[in-house]
């Protein structure tokens, strides 16, 4: 068992070289994309803070904040699946981030004055059900710029859902190893990887911002993230804060 578990971190060591090596560029490109959460994160500190009385802000007791939260940890692994040929757990991440902001924002909207504690319960027992997958969802909520986040959501989620081909190469690519680590570098999928994490950030700092309408002023205020705003494309982003592209 010890011996499988020595010759899964070697092929995990040998693929992540051979990524650096021949998808550097690729990787690299993720890795700046990242930092747009630092320049958007220093623009909505001061409101996170308790206010003059002590009194905790609503981001306290916020889905949409806690799933902000969950959005800066899951970056970082999507870069490290990127890196070690694990493309579908990847996109998986990016789907979960996804789905989790738009259910998010629907029970924060729909439950405004309960805590984050019994959100959560709320949460776990609608997630499975049906008339909680995120396409419908956003259909309910009354939103500007509703029809371009449907359109925006919808081609994403076609992305990041593997289709059979792709399931049947991952297959593949076990059984050549006999180690459970993909076989293959693909800089293709890394860069499908980079436009899928684009796509993400502008639908979930959008509905962040519909949430949280307050932070529109230091965010346009913050010349770090209208010029990653302008950078990126980020058409959704543009339309709420009224940056040119």
């Amino acid at each position: 068992m010890l011996r499988r578990l020595d010759a899964l971190e070697e092929g995990f060591r040998d693929i992540s070289k051979k990524s650096k090596e021949q998808c550097g560029d690729k990787l690299e490109e993720i890795r700046q994309l990242i930092f747009i959460i630092k320049d958007f994160d220093r623009a909505i500190e001061e409101h996170r803070n308790p206010d003059e009385k002590g009194i905790p802000s609503k981001y306290v007791h916020s889905l949409v904040h806690t799933y902000y939260m969950e959005l800066i940890r899951i970056s970082g692994h999507i870069l490290f699946f990127s890196c070690n040929g694990l493309y579908r757990n990847a996109f998986d991440d990016i789907r979960y981030i996804l789905e989790s902001i738009v259910q998010a924002l629907y029970i924060d909207l729909r439950h405004p004055k309960t805590d984050i504690a019994t959100k959560i319960e709320i949460l776990k027992e609608v997630e499975n059900k049906r008339e909680y997958h995120a396409v419908r969802l956003i259909d309910e909520l009354e939103i500007d710029h509703k029809d371009r986040l449907r359109k925006e959501y919808k081609k994403l989620s076609r992305i990041v859902h593997p289709s059979h081909e792709q399931v049947i190469a991952s297959i593949s690519d076990i059984f050549k190893e006999h180690t459970g680590v993909p076989a293959t570098i693909n800089c293709e999928e890394i860069s499908k990887i980079y436009g899928s994490m684009k796509m993400m950030y502008d639908i979930f700092f959008f509905l962040f911002i519909y949430y949280f309408p307050e932070i529109k002023g230091s965010l346009r205020k913050n010349p770090d993230l209208t010029k990653d705003i302008k950078v990126y494309n980020l058409t959704l982003l543009s339309k709420i804060l009224k940056v040119r592209l």
